[in-house]
């Protein structure tokens, strides 16, 4: 079982965009964007390759800052917190699944899932305890003390999902987390974050052009010609 998630402080939230555009040098990636998001979706965020949806993915993660615009979480302006306020904002409301895994080779699998809880300062026995609740969860306790290299790419990819959740994040993001894996582990990922949506109501948001993902959905953000939109999804509630 997957627990936490879903709130930060308490407080169920949305996700709002206000106006963002999004320039770099002369290139113009997002342009004037006015996007709400519900909170609790499972929200697929599709475009052509380029089109700006991992742009618009890291400008809600707090990775990238826009151009202009303003971002809100719930009731928190974003844009108006100081640099150390944000960061400590985003490091317990959202987790990211980055593409290409992006785990520390040096690390065994068991430290790069307990990455977060250091830069929180949690107790080191607090961090192996939740570390050891995810593996079990995430089917990966046998690969915990090797390295990246020496795993599948199924087993890093579980790896960064395991540390995209360490914190009980209220928004987990995921960067075309398909790519590169076969078929059979790209529908194992995918899986397992509509598992996690299920179970820990979190928002979840996946940037891909992956159909799998789509199945899934009950949001499609469509990001298109520096502009966004959001559309219903075909999610079941049998699923």
């Amino acid at each position: 079982m997957f627990t936490g998630g879903g709130c930060y402080n308490g407080v169920m939230v949305g996700i709002q965009l206000k106006n963002i555009s999004k320039s770099y040098g002369a290139k113009s990636i997002l342009a004037h964007v006015d996007l709400e998001i519900p909170k609790g979706e499972f929200v697929m965020m599709r475009g052509k390759s380029g089109a700006g949806k991992s742009t618009l993915l890291n400008i809600i993660g707090g990775i990238e800052q826009p151009t202009s615009g303003e971002i809100l979480i719930g009731e928190q302006n974003i844009s108006q917190l100081r640099a150390k306020e944000r960061a400590e904002f985003y490091r317990h409301a959202v987790g990211f699944v980055f593409q290409g895994f992006y785990l520390q080779p040096q690390l065994t699998l068991r430290d790069n899932i307990a990455l977060p809880g250091i830069f929180a300062n949690m107790p080191k026995n607090e961090r192996m305890e939740r570390v050891d609740v995810l593996a079990q969860t995430l089917q990966i306790t046998e690969v915990l003390d090797q390295k990246p290299a020496e795993v599948s790419g199924g087993q890093a990819e579980r790896a960064c999902v395991a540390r995209a959740l360490f914190m009980n994040p209220q928004i987990v993001l995921a960067d075309e987390p398909t790519n590169n894996l076969d078929p059979e582990n790209a529908r194992n990922v995918v899986d397992i974050l509509y598992k996690v949506w299920q179970e820990t109501g979190a928002t979840v948001i996946v940037a891909s052009h992956d159909a799998i993902v789509e199945k899934y959905a009950t949001v499609v953000v469509e990001v298109a010609d520096g502009g966004a939109r959001l559309m219903r999804g075909g999610a079941k509630d049998e699923n």
